[in-house]
């Protein structure tokens, strides 16, 4: 009688430790990455904020989601890692948000800083000319629309060594300039120039584009430089000035 009394007891012990075990959940794997985003035109007038599709960049299959009304999203069931999300809209330059760390802890991770994001540039420039008054370089960007207090318009420009310059061929960017005044006049001075990296007698190169008050700018960490992706391509060719 000892001995099947002991297959039993053994027995019992295997079947609780099997359902306790069975209890234990899983550690977590996936979880929801939510956030919002702010819609404007390529000025500051708000749009609606639906329908910016957000995707995470490299899931198979590709998580995506649209925002609603009010702007926000939820991704759901993304594995943990670090990530790129891309959002994207028709007649919005696409804009990327590296480095996202989604982390392993089983929570959701919630974005809370909400990028601003305008619509394409339709800021031409068709002009472009040099001039030059003592030390000062300046450089004439004629755009279309004309640039008036009645109608805003945004521009920005590039330089580099090359004569190849162009908004992904740069050493050099400036920030977003505001034009009321048609053609608008840049003015770069010895020390913007060498701030830019450029010495006295070197030849530069500049291009001007038509962008939006929202650029969608962000850092590409493969070149370690920024992206524009509301800039209008449509733009005179670069012109060249020696550095005073």
């Amino acid at each position: 009688m000892r001995k099947p009394f002991l297959l039993l007891l053994v027995f019992c012990a295997f079947i609780t430790c099997k359902k306790r075990n069975e209890d234990i959940p899983e550690p977590a794997s996936k979880a929801a990455i939510s956030g919002s985003v702010n819609l404007y035109d390529e000025a500051t007038l708000p749009l609606s904020n639906s329908d910016m599709k957000v995707s995470v960049l490299g899931t198979t299959p590709l998580i995506s989601v649209s925002t609603d009304a009010s702007g926000k999203y939820l991704l759901p069931s993304v594995p943990f890692g670090t990530y790129t999300l891309v959002y994207e809209k028709t007649g919005y330059g696409t804009y990327l948000k590296p480095g996202v760390v989604h982390a392993t802890d089983g929570s959701p991770t919630i974005l809370t800083n909400t990028p601003s994001l305008g619509k394409k540039s339709t800021t031409t420039i068709t002009n472009l000319t040099i001039s030059q008054n003592a030390s000062t370089i300046l450089v004439n960007a004629s755009t279309n629309p004309a640039g008036s207090m009645g109608n805003t318009r945004y521009i920005r420009y590039f330089l580099s060594a090359s004569s190849a310059v162009s908004k992904d061929n740069y050493s050099y960017a400036s920030a977003g300039l505001v034009s009321r005044i048609n053609p608008y006049e840049i003015t770069l001075t010895p020390s913007i120039l060498s701030t830019a990296g450029f010495a006295s007698g070197q030849t530069v190169y500049i291009k001007v584009y038509g962008d939006s008050f929202w650029s969608n700018e962000y850092q590409d960490s493969s070149t370690g430089k920024k992206v524009f992706p509301n800039v209008n391509e449509s733009a005179a060719s670069a012109v060249s000035f020696i550095v005073p």
